[in-house]
């Protein structure tokens, strides 16, 4: 842990050094009534065919391993470990990259389609990711990412209780937080304006909400194995720990477990 000031690629990168396939661990188990999780709902949306799939800062290859069966996939990220736990999970399933999303070392016109699971908002310069992305996709090529969406206003949830947490903790060890993500990414209008920019049309956002029942340990531990509680100093963690313990436990009238509930917005868009 460092409150040290860095650029928020650095901090990306250290943080999925540390934590390869953390991400695909946490969201999982959160399933809708059906059994589906977020990456089965965008892994939906990739319809049958012979043109191959980009699976776009692909992370473990969690979603690489869900589309290869029936696609030709290709898988790139940035982050080396990521791209270790990929090779380990899906071994010569789909071939994998090392590349910057803002140059992406392929042709134009290669893919019929592009996947982005929980990491477009992190990618950047937004405006030149988003081209490359057109660029790289053949006419009427279809974009599916899925984002994380805030929760619903006044339903107390553990992210909710991880946001009010933070706030108290951070005032009293303050951090220097890098710049890690674009929100514009996140809210549905800038970002439907800026895929028409980059030369999308037809974009549509569809709500998914998952969940699980935990133990308020699984999920505090969940919401410490996020971007951020790292950046705080040992007491200042500590302090965060303690606090998500008591306000968890308080979800559910101190039953000893909560509902972990994960908002998400599918959105696609299909190049012109």
């Amino acid at each position: 842990m460092a409150n040290e000031a860095m650029g928020g690629a650095e901090y990306l990168q250290g943080w999925h050094d540390r934590h390869p396939g953390a991400t695909s661990a946490m969201l999982d188990s959160l399933t809708d009534e059906v059994g589906r999780n977020s990456y089965d709902v965008l892994a939906e949306v990739i319809q049958d065919g012979d043109e191959p799939v980009l699976d776009l800062a692909c992370g473990d290859g969690y979603l690489l391993e869900l589309l290869h069966p029936n696609h030709v996939c290709v898988g790139m990220d940035w982050n080396t470990a990521e791209l270790d736990a990929a090779c380990r999970r899906i071994g010569h399933g789909a071939p994998l990259a090392r590349a910057n999303a803002a140059g992406l070392p392929v042709a134009t016109s290669a893919f019929g389609a592009v996947t982005c699971h929980y990491a477009l908002m992190l990618l950047q310069p937004l405006e030149g990711v988003l081209a490359e992305v057109a660029r790289v996709l053949r006419p009427d090529g279809l974009l599916a990412t899925m984002l994380p969406a805030p929760p619903p206003e006044n339903t107390p949830n553990p992210i909710s209780v991880f946001r009010a947490a933070w706030q108290e903790v951070s005032g009293n060890y303050p951090v220097d937080i890098p710049p890690i993500q674009d929100d514009r990414a996140l809210q549905l209008e800038s970002l439907e304006r800026l895929l028409a920019n980059a030369g999308f049309s037809s974009a549509l956002a569809q709500s998914f909400s998952a969940s699980k029942p935990m133990t308020v340990d699984e999920a505090s531990r969940f919401l410490l194995l996020t971007y951020l509680p790292d950046l705080l100093p040992p007491a200042g963690y500590a302090h965060l720990k303690r606090v998500l313990k008591v306000e968890l436990d308080g979800l559910n009238g101190g039953t000893g477990t909560v509902t972990f509930v994960e908002h998400s917005d599918l959105v696609t868009a299909r190049r012109l």
